[in-house]
């Protein structure tokens, strides 16, 4: 029997060398016994006598670069005891929103933002640095932990090189999602407003029974129209009125956006 140390979790057993792993000796009954174990392998990492030995005296290894994720990709981490059992500690920023699914700590690795307890198969949260060629900044990361949705996104593109806007919300699965809606159409009633590169248009645009032809530009005389402005102007008929419009001399004004009785967008 080879013994490599002293459990760090009952603090009565020892740790023994088993054929896959180094398990406690602990047991007077089935109620009384200690089921801490580590594991010969974790992330595809051998674990050593050396490195048992080290992690259950200072319940923590050292930094390892070569860990792997199921994919193949490398990450760094440590390995710690953690409420009795093995896990990755990121040697990177904790997130101030915990996981909405499992409460745990949420931290920045080199290509997302994950769960502690991902790595363990315990959660599968996982947000991506890069989200449609778009990047996923903590700032983006924190609304969506926080509200299960983000304000809505510029610059998104899809696999045809097309741009477009959308919200990202986590789903009950933890899996993160597009939400390209706006608002209710104020011109068919039936369809929703969304945004693509360089207008908001209707989702009836492309049914052929319907063929809602409403659209609002995202340039209007130089001016940017925000999603803020097209929800004002199809909630109201009329947005505020915007700074910054452009004649072309070049003098800039202030104006309205208002809807038509065609339900065309024109500056007033």
């Amino acid at each position: 029997m080879n013994i490599i140390a002293d459990c760090p979790v009952c603090g009565k057993g020892k740790m023994v060398e088993k054929t896959n792993g180094y398990s406690c000796n602990y047991f007077k009954s089935m109620d009384d016994k200690c089921k801490f174990f580590i594991y010969k392998s974790y992330f595809e990492k051998q674990i050593t006598e050396e490195i048992a030995k080290e992690l259950c005296l200072n319940k923590e290894t050292n930094l390892f670069t070569d860990l792997k994720k199921k994919n193949g990709d490398l990450f760094s981490a440590k390995l710690i005891i953690s409420e009795d059992v093995i896990k990755p500690d990121f040697p990177s920023n904790e997130l101030t929103n915990a996981c909405p699914g499992c409460g745990g700590k949420v931290v920045e690795t080199a290509n997302g933002f994950v769960c502690e307890n991902f790595f363990a198969k315990e959660c599968s949260l996982y947000i991506g640095k890069k989200i449609a060629n778009k990047e996923i900044s903590v700032n983006v990361a924190e609304q969506l932990l926080d509200n299960r949705k983000t304000d809505f996104l510029d610059d998104f593109e899809s696999n045809a090189g097309n741009v477009f806007s959308a919200k990202l919300i986590l789903d009950d699965e933890l899996v993160v999602k597009f939400d390209t809606t706006i608002c209710p159409c104020p011109k068919c009633s039936t369809g929703t407003i969304y945004a693509n590169a360089k207008a908001y248009g209707c989702s009836n645009f492309k049914d052929e029974s319907i063929k809602c032809d409403f659209v609002i530009w995202k340039e209007m005389s130089g001016k940017h129209i925000s999603i803020d402005n097209v929800i004002q102007l199809c909630e109201s008929k009329s947005t505020d009125v915007l700074k910054g419009f452009k004649k072309k001399g070049g003098e800039t004004y202030d104006a309205k956006v208002i809807l038509n009785e065609e339900y065309k967008g024109v500056i007033q």
